[in-house]
């Protein structure tokens, strides 16, 4: 690893941090103002848009200007809407106000969302191909370590500091995560498109992420996977731990925690194994695929909360697994130019079907119980590893990614 990585590994997960610090900030705010359960949950919906919007006007943006500026610029940009929005959440709630606070929201999401695309593709920028693995292992595992820590004891910072100062901790993990992108170098930056048209650069990466086999079967993948993912956003937990675990608000917590820390197990696990992985990529992803549905599908059936508990922790290395063998595919399909492109079009895709299941999932769990929403679940995971294999391995449309450059 050299120090532009290491550089990026501090800007993420300072950046990342802060995120999370600040969504706990207003949402706390917002809740307290206004006793409002729709409204704090609206954060997560805005969020979510106005990150879908940032990747698909991405591939446009990236043709015109350099990625690392880009990311230079989107920290900017935060640091200047995060301190505007402590001066309007100091003011007295009105209803002007509270569509000032939303807009200032989707701002900060919007320039967010650029960072998570341009980040994978500098990787591949700054890091040989032979180090992918370990590379994106030992991001990932930082990132949850700390998301962890942030979602853990950013409810004791608030309450013990205060919304106010909360901000100002995020404003300074901002400057961080900037200041730490100018030890960035990149030895061959990709040229600034001069010939610049942005039907086709909007469509550019949506081409090929349909257009290659490979490409096409991995976003059928993520899709799958990514409604399936719905179940683990924190209504449905606590639906399942109050009425199949029969237990209250603290094992929520623990299911909670006990997934991050097998996340944060299963990168630790990988990176010191990256070198399995090396040439394996598919089967590895599969492997990955396979087990977090058979655990998810078994954890429909527990009643057991120490058994839940135990796995929910195993979900943790094999999502890890999945994704981070899936990660590096994509960092092999394209130079970083196209990557960008490629990885916002998936980004929009994912976000998509997030807001659809987000807005569902609900009314089916109140339908057919959210033991048959974690069994269907499971099986939509297996039948994804299933069609994963078929195509990636039995029909070899996975091998340029393997291979890669």
């Amino acid at each position: 690893m050299n120090r532009s990585f290491y550089a990026l590994l501090v800007s993420q997960t300072a950046a990342n941090l802060g995120f999370a610090l600040y969504t706990m900030a207003v949402v706390l705010h917002l809740y307290n103002e206004t006793g409002s359960t729709a409204l704090s949950a609206a954060v997560t919906l805005v969020s979510v848009i106005s990150r879908m919007i940032s990747n698909i006007l991405l591939p446009s943006i990236s043709d015109r200007s350099q990625p690392i500026n880009l990311l230079k610029f989107s920290q900017i940009s935060q640091i200047v809407l995060i301190a505007g929005l402590m001066m309007l959440l100091s003011q007295q709630m009105t209803d002007f106000m509270l569509m000032a606070i939303f807009f200032v929201l989707a701002l900060i999401s919007f320039f967010n969302g650029i960072f998570s695309p341009i980040k994978i593709s500098m990787v591949k920028a700054v890091i040989p191909k032979k180090q992918r693995v370990k590379a994106n292992s030992l991001l990932s595992s930082v990132d949850q370590t700390f998301l962890f820590a942030g979602w853990t004891f950013g409810g004791i910072l608030l309450a013990f500091l205060g919304k106010q100062f909360t901000l100002i901790i995020t404003i300074i993990l901002l400057f961080i995560s900037l200041l730490s992108l100018f030890l960035i170098k990149i030895s061959q930056s990709p040229a600034v498109n001069s010939n610049f048209r942005m039907l086709s650069s909007l469509m550019a990466g949506w081409k090929l992420l349909f257009q290659d086999k490979g490409l096409r079967v991995l976003i059928i993948m993520d899709l799958i996977e990514a409604w399936a993912g719905t179940i683990w956003i924190g209504a449905v937990t606590l639906t399942y731990v109050e009425d199949a675990l029969g237990k209250g608000e603290s094992w929520w917590g623990y299911i909670n925690g006990g997934y991050y820390l097998g996340t944060i197990a299963g990168g630790i696990l990988i990176y010191r194994l990256s070198y399995l992985l090396q040439g394996r990529l598919i089967i590895f992803m599969l492997i990955g695929s396979s087990a977090f549905g058979i655990l998810t599908l078994g954890y429909g059936f527990i009643s057991n909360p120490f058994l839940a508990l135990l796995f929910v922790i195993l979900m943790g290395p094999s999502y890890q697994l999945r994704d981070l063998a899936q990660t590096t595919m994509y960092q092999n399909s394209a130079d970083e130019t196209m990557l960008t492109k490629i990885l916002a079009a998936k980004s929009v895709l994912n976000e998509l079907i997030f807001v659809v299941s987000i807005l569902g999932i609900g009314v089916l769990t109140d339908l057919i119980g959210v033991r048959f929403i974690y069994i269907l679940s499971g099986i939509l995971l297996i039948i994804s590893s299933i069609f994963g294999f078929i195509q990636l391995k039995l029909q070899g449309k996975g091998n340029a990614l393997e291979a890669g450059s």
